[in-house]
């Protein structure tokens, strides 16, 4: 099956550009042909190099006629590359692949079923309020239908106007076996002037913009290592408030307690760092580096928002706070100073990735759910019928 995935945003750091990849890698490996329509970013060449076609087209309009652009380019790639199945990524691709396929007079139909091309979106998070009120009623007119990433967020979209049958919950998954493999982790702890078992490290993994909420994080941090001179703080990612965070750092005066270590790509040996993985953020849907913390083995501390409570079993896997709460973050990060406690917790976290997360479970849903609106068969399961 010829698949065209559409992005809102160019392809760099980020979630769903994450997940565009797992994506593309397995599904390509299982016999599809994988397009993807988005602009320039610093990952987009370890997308081409696990197989995806790269299309360039903007969907992050802001004038009617960048809408009417990427409308006929996209309308154009899908007739030229005999597109099978249209996989938005967010409305706003969603609403352009509707204007495309359905809204105007289009009479290109997929070769093999005679069918117009189905448009399953899926949904990552929708963080401005504004946008969910009406995205319900959006997509319920513009895809076929919609995968969501949580129950989170497919409810808030039920309660504006979807319909329960046009949609389904697919948690995206992680690769288990990356995150239980980390090679350089003693390294970093040199670098980082870390001594694991002696000190007690916290640390987040995230872009550092202002729903992240470091400022928080930094506060709180704040509070701990003045009852616990033995813990460390590690602030990997890069960001526009980089800046900032660490002349907040300064004026606490933590310079020689927390550790920034800018933008990485060995995630799990940062992770096999950590005692304590914490996301401090304000706004979350279904958070993939809590997730990906928890495959790595690590106890997570999260904001009470979004999806959050669906990825950390409060008590269990981690602790839940009040989001940009200080004294009740504090107060959890400090309930997390004991190693036993912190072991324990880690360990039913990757239980509990290894149940809910994994990668292969994930593919497959999302597989399924396209051959289905495509109607075809796996590339795979049709060579074995066909021996």
């Amino acid at each position: 099956m010829k698949i065209l995935y559409l992005m809102t945003e160019p392809f760099g750091i980020g979630g769903v550009q994450s997940d565009v990849l797992t994506l593309t890698e397995d599904l390509t490996a299982r016999g599809h042909i994988v397009y993807v329509a988005t602009t320039d970013g610093v990952l987009l060449k370890e997308l081409i190099g696990k197989g995806a076609i790269h299309i360039d087209i903007d969907f992050h309009f802001s004038a009617a006629s960048q809408f009417v652009r990427a409308l006929k380019q996209l309308r154009e790639v899908v007739k030229r590359e005999g597109i099978e199945l249209v996989a938005p990524q967010s409305v706003r691709s969603s609403m352009v692949a509707y204007a495309a396929l359905r809204l105007t007079p289009y009479g290109y139909r997929v070769a093999s079923t005679s069918r117009r091309v189905p448009i399953v979106t899926t949904i990552h998070n929708i963080h401005n309020p504004k946008n969910f009120k009406w995205a319900g009623r959006i997509l319920r007119q513009s895809a076929d239908f919609i995968i969501f990433e949580s129950n989170y967020e497919r409810n808030r979209l039920l309660a504006n106007g979807l319909p329960p049958e046009q949609s389904t919950v697919i948690h995206s998954g992680i690769d288990l076996d990356r995150f239980s493999t980390a090679t350089r982790t003693a390294d970093f702890a040199r670098q980082y002037g870390l001594e694991p078992g002696k000190h007690l490290i916290f640390g987040i993994v995230a872009r550092l913009s202002e729903e992240k909420g470091h400022n928080y994080l930094v506060d709180a941090f704040a509070k701990v290592v003045q009852r616990k001179p033995e813990t460390r703080l590690l602030i990997v990612g890069d960001g526009p408030l980089l800046d900032q965070t660490k002349a907040q750092v300064a004026r606490l005066g933590l310079q020689n307690t927390v550790i920034f270590a800018g933008m990485q790509r060995d995630i799990p040996s940062h992770l096999a760092l950590l005692d304590v993985f914490v996301l401090s953020s304000t706004r979350e849907s279904f958070p993939l580096s809590a997730r990906e913390a928890m495959a790595a083995g690590r106890c997570v501390i999260a904001p009470r928002i979004g999806g959050c409570g669906e990825v950390v079993e409060d008590g269990v896997t981690g602790l839940l706070f009040t989001a940009a709460d200080v004294d009740d973050l504090a107060a959890k990060m400090l309930t997390l100073s004991e190693r036993d406690t912190v072991a324990a917790m880690g360990r039913a976290g990757r239980q509990r990735a290894e149940r809910l997360f994994s990668r292969h479970v994930w593919v497959d849903g999302d597989e399924k759910v396209y051959l289905d609106w495509a109607g075809m068969t796996s590339p795979s399961t049709a060579s074995v019928a066909l021996s």
